[in-house]
C-alpha cells in the first residue's frame, strides 16, 4: 500500500495545475492558473483584470483527522463587502487538494476587474473544539488559487471529484494502520490479530484484597486510545531476544535515557531491567559399586593408569605415562604439562590429578611466574580412593592458603600496568582479564579466587584454616554421601549437602545468609539474636505450648508477614522430617520476645525490618515459634516449611536432581529429587551418582531472566496488565520469565502512590489480550 506521507499521483498533486500542463492542440495558454500571495493576516489582492475567474482555496499540507474551515470575505471593509460560505477540507484531505471559494458572475461580461479578499480559517482536530489558525501557520495551511477561463471552469468541474478520491484513498489507507485508526477500523485490526475491545475493567476490592473484572455499563466501550495502544503490542514483528524485549518495554536509547516505548507512561521515565546473570549449577559425583565392591576398585586403577595426570616425576609415574598408548606429540604435551606443574606446585609421589583440572591448575601456575612471584602452591591432596565425592575421581585438590603477604604481593602484581610483558601470551591474557574483572584486596579475598576463577577453577572452597578445596567443576561446597558399595536390589540412602566455608556441617547458603543477616541487624543496632544447635532447637520445638486464637502477637506476627502456629503438634512433626542442614533455629533477642508477645505495633515493625534483611539474604521461608516465659524462636530455611510455605521467597533457596551413569555394565534407579535420596542398584556392575543442584544466591537461574524496576517506581494494574501481556507476548519456547519482585514491591492496586505485594491468588488475576481465533466468530472479537 502506498505511504499516506507519499503523493499518490506524483510529485505535483495539484489536479488542476497538472490538467493545465497536460493541455495540447489549440488548448494550451487558452487556460491560465496564478497562485494569489496571502499574507500573514489572510488578505489577498486579484490585482489585474481576470476572464471568467475562478478562486480557489488550496491546502499547502496534507490533513490528518483534522478539519479545516475557511471563510473568503470578497471586498473587505468596502461597500460590497461580501461573505461567501465557509469552504470546508474534510479529514485526510491531500495536499494540492483545492475547494472553489468565489465564482464571480461572468455572463454578461467575462472579464472581471480586480479585487481584494480577506481570508480567515480555524482548525479542529479529531472532534476537538476549532482553533483560530493565524500568522505563518495560516500561509502554511493554505494558499489561493485562481484559474482563468470557460475552459478552465469546465476542467476544474470534471475533475473536482478527483479531490474527493484521494482523500477517501488516503482515509482507507490511514485507518489500516495502527496510529491514525478508529472505532471499527480498530475493532477490524483486533479481529485480525485476536484481541478484542475491552467492555469491562480491573477493579481492586480493598475490603477483601480480591482483583475483578467489572463490566461497562453499555454503551460504554474501552476508548480508542486505549485499545490501540494494547493492539500495538501484537502489530510488529518481534523475536525474543534481549534486544527485542528491552525495546519493546522501553524503546530507544540508553539506560538512563527516559522510557519511550510500551511503557513511557510510567512515573518519572522509568524503564525496566532485564536481568539474566544466571547462578552457575554444581555438580557433584559419587562412586557406587552395584553388588561387588571389586568392580569400583578395578575402576579407580584403570583411572589412575589411563587416565589422570601424575605430576611428580618418579620413575612409577614416569613408567605410568610412557605405557599410555597415545601419540607421540600427546606424550610429548603431558610431559611437558607434568614439568609446568612442578615448577609452582608441590605434589607428593602418589597424587594424581584430571587432566582438565591439571591444565587450569597450569594456567594459575603460568600467571603467577608471568607476575613475577615466586610462590609456591602446596598442594595436599588429590585423588584419593577413599576420598568420597570430592576427590575419588581427581577432580579436586587441596591446595595450602597463600600468606596475606603472598596474596597482597600478587594483588599489586595484577594491577601493575607498567610491568613487563612476557613471552607467554595466554597469561598475559589471563593477567588482563583479571584486572578487569576486578581484584579483591587480601583481606576480602583471602583465598585469591580471582586467580583460580579466572584461570578455570570456579570453586574455591575453604576446608580449613590452612587448606582450600579447588575444582574445574562448580560445586560450590557441594558434597554426595553413599555407601562404597550396595546390593542390588537394596534400597541405599544416599544425600547431598552444600557445605559452608570450613566444612561445618550447615548448609552454605543458610549459615552465610544468617551470618550476613547478623551482622546487617546489629550494625542497625539491635541486640544479636541467639543461635541454637539442631538438637537444642528440636527439644525447645517440642516444648513449644499451644495457644488460644486472638493473642496480640498475632497481630503484629501477621503484620510482619508471618504466620502464627496455635497448634504446634503437626508443624513440629513436619519439622523433625526436614534435612537438619537445611533448617536453622535461632532465639529472638528477651526485649523483642516480650515485646511481640505483648502486641507492641513498633515491635512488628522491627520484626518486619528482621525478615526483609533474611529476604535480602535469599533464604527462601522463616517460621516462628512461641514458647512460655516470653521467648520466641524463628525457624529458617532454604527450602519451604510447614504452614508457613515459602514465605520469603517465590522459590526454594537450593534444590537437587539426581541422575545414575552406569559404568561397566551397572545400573541403578533413584529418587530424582531432594537433599536425600534413595539408591536400588538393578545389575551388577558400578554406578556414578550424580547430583545436579543450585543454591539461589539473588542471580537468575538457568532458561530464565528477570524483569525488575527501580526502588519505588509503581504500576497501576492497567499498566500491570499489560505488561504481563507483553511479556507473554515475547516469552521464547522453554524460557521463564521472573516478575515475582514486580508483584511483590511494584504492584500499586489502590492508586495511592504505595506498592502492596500481590496474593499468589491475584497475581495472575489479568485479562489476557490475545484469545485463540476461531472460523467464523467475527462478532465475539
Amino acid at each position: 500500500m502506498t505511504d499516506i506521507r507519499v503523493p499518490v499521483d506524483g510529485a505535483d498533486p495539484s489536479v488542476e495545475r497538472n490538467l493545465v500542463d497536460q493541455l495540447e492542440g489549440p488548448y494550451p495558454g487558452t487556460v491560465r492558473r496564478v497562485v494569489v500571495p496571502l499574507t500573514g493576516t489572510g488578505a489577498a489582492v486579484v490585482d489585474w483584470t481576470s476572464r471568467h475567474p475562478l478562486l480557489t482555496v488550496v491546502l499547502r499540507r496534507d490533513l490528518a483527522e483534522e478539519t479545516v474551515r475557511v471563510t473568503v470575505t470578497v471586498d473587505p471593509g468596502g461597500a460590497g463587502e461580501r461573505v461567501l460560505p465557509p469552504v470546508v477540507f474534510a479529514p485526510w484531505s491531500a495536499v494540492g487538494a483545492s475547494v472553489p471559494a468565489y465564482v464571480p458572475d461572468t455572463a454578461d461580461e467575462p472579464l472581471v476587474a480586480s479585487f481584494a479578499v480577506a481570508v480567515t480559517a480555524e482548525r479542529a482536530v479529531d472532534g476537538a473544539a476549532a482553533t483560530a489558525v493565524t500568522g505563518a501557520a495560516l500561509t502554511g495551511l493554505v494558499e489561493l488559487a485562481v484559474l482563468e477561463g470557460n475552459l478552465g471552469r469546465l476542467l476544474y468541474l470534471v475533475s473536482y471529484e478527483k479531490h474527493r478520491l484521494r482523500r477517501a484513498a488516503r482515509e482507507v489507507h490511514a485507518y489500516r494502520t495502527l496510529a491514525h485508526a478508529r472505532r471499527d477500523a480498530l475493532d477490524r485490526i483486533g479481529a485480525d490479530v485476536g484481541v478484542a475491545r475491552f467492555v469491562d475493567e480491573l477493579v481492586h476490592e480493598p475490603t477483601n484484597g480480591e482483583v475483578y473484572a467489572r463490566r461497562l455499563a453499555p454503551p460504554a466501550r474501552e476508548p480508542d486510545a486505549a485499545y490501540a495502544h494494547r493492539l500495538g503490542l501484537y502489530r510488529r514483528f518481534l523475536l525474543p531476544t534481549p534486544g527485542a524485549v528491552r525495546r519493546l518495554l522501553n524503546g530507544p536509547g540508553a539506560d538512563t535515557d527516559p522510557n519511550t516505548g510500551l511503557f513511557a507512561d510510567l512515573p518519572g521515565g522509568a524503564r525496566f531491567t532485564l536481568r539474566e546473570d544466571d547462578d552457575r549449577f554444581a555438580v557433584a559425583i559419587r562412586l557406587v559399586a552395584a553388588g561387588d565392591p571389586q568392580h569400583r576398585t578395578n575402576f579407580l586403577a584403570q583411572l589412575r593408569r589411563d587416565r589422570l595426570v601424575l605430576p611428580a616425576n618418579t620413575p612409577p609415574n614416569n613408567t605410568v605415562h610412557a605405557g599410555r598408548a597415545l601419540p607421540a606429540n600427546r606424550l610429548t604435551e603431558i610431559t611437558a604439562l607434568r614439568a609446568s606443574l612442578r615448577q609452582s606446585y608441590t605434589f607428593e609421589s602418589t597424587h594424581g590429578i584430571a587432566p582438565p583440572l591439571a591444565a587450569a591448575l597450569d594456567r594459575a601456575g603460568r600467571v603467577c611466574r608471568a607476575l613475577g612471584s615466586s610462590i609456591v602452591w602446596q598442594v595436599t591432596r588429590a585423588q584419593d580412593d577413599a576420598g568420597g565425592s570430592r576427590y575419588e575421581l581427581g577432580l579436586g585438590v587441596d591446595v595450602s592458603w597463600p600468606t596475606p603477604a603472598q596474596a597482597t604481593d600478587l594483588r599489586n602484581r595484577v594491577l601493575d600496568t607498567g610491568r613487563a610483558v612476557t613471552a607467554d601470551r595466554t597469561a598475559e591474557a589471563l593477567i588482563a582479564a583479571a584486572r578487569a574483572g576486578g581484584v579483591p584486596t587480601a583481606a576480602a579475598d583471602g583465598e585469591v579466587a580471582w586467580l583460580w576463577g579466572v584461570c578455570g577453577l570456579p570453586t574455591t572452597h575453604r576446608i580449613s584454616t590452612t587448606r582450600m578445596y579447588l575444582s574445574h567443576l562448580p560445586t560450590r561446597g557441594l558434597a554426595v554421601t553413599a555407601p562404597l558399595s550396595a546390593a542390588v536390589g537394596a534400597n541405599t540412602n544416599v544425600e547431598a549437602q552444600f557445605h559452608a566455608p570450613g566444612d561445618p556441617g550447615g548448609n552454605a547458603l543458610l549459615l552465610a545468609g544468617l551470618t550476613a543477616a547478623r551482622t546487617a541487624w546489629t550494625n542497625a543496632g539491635e541486640t544479636a539474636w541467639n543461635p541454637l544447635t539442631d538438637a537444642v532447637a528440636r527439644t525447645r520445638w517440642a516444648a513449644v505450648p499451644t495457644r488460644p486464637a486472638g493473642q496480640p502477637v498475632d497481630q503484629v506476627l501477621a503484620a510482619a508477614g508471618l504466620p502464627a502456629v496455635r497448634d504446634p503438634a503437626p508443624v513440629v512433626a513436619a519439622l523433625n522430617r526436614l534435612p537438619d542442614e537445611l533448617v536453622e533455629t535461632i532465639e529472638l533477642p528477651a526485649a523483642l520476645a516480650a515485646a511481640l508477645i505483648a502486641g507492641q505495633p513498633a515491635a512488628g515493625d522491627r520484626l518486619a525490618r528482621l525478615v526483609g534483611l533474611l529476604r535480602d539474604q535469599h533464604l527462601a521461608a522463616a517460621l516462628p515459634l512461641v514458647e512460655t516465659g516470653n521467648r520466641v524462636l524463628l525457624v529458617c530455611s532454604v527450602i519451604g516449611l510447614p504452614q508457613a510455605g515459602l514465605n520469603l521467597a517465590e522459590r526454594r533457596a537450593t534444590g537437587f536432581r539426581w541422575y545414575t551413569v552406569g559404568l561397566g555394565g551397572g545400573t541403578a534407579e533413584i529418587k530424582a529429587v531432594g537433599a536425600r535420596t534413595v539408591l536400588r542398584p538393578t545389575h551388577t556392575g558400578l554406578v556414578a551418582v550424580v547430583a545436579l543442584s543450585y543454591v539461589r544466591t539473588g542471580l537468575t537461574d538457568p532458561y530464565e531472566f528477570r524483569v525488575e524496576l527501580p526502588d519505588g517506581v509503581t504500576v497501576n494494574l492497567e499498566q500491570y496488565e499489560r505488561l504481563m501481556n507483553a511479556l507473554s507476548r515475547v516469552c521464547p519456547l522453554g524460557v521463564e520469565i521472573n516478575t515475582f519482585g514486580i508483584r511483590r514491591d511494584h504492584v500499586d492496586l489502590d492508586d495511592d502512590g504505595t506498592a502492596e505485594p500481590l496474593r499468589p491468588a491475584v497475581a495472575r488475576t489479568f485479562r489476557t489480550f490475545q484469545q485463540r481465533r476461531h472460523r467464523g466468530v467475527y462478532d465475539q472479537l
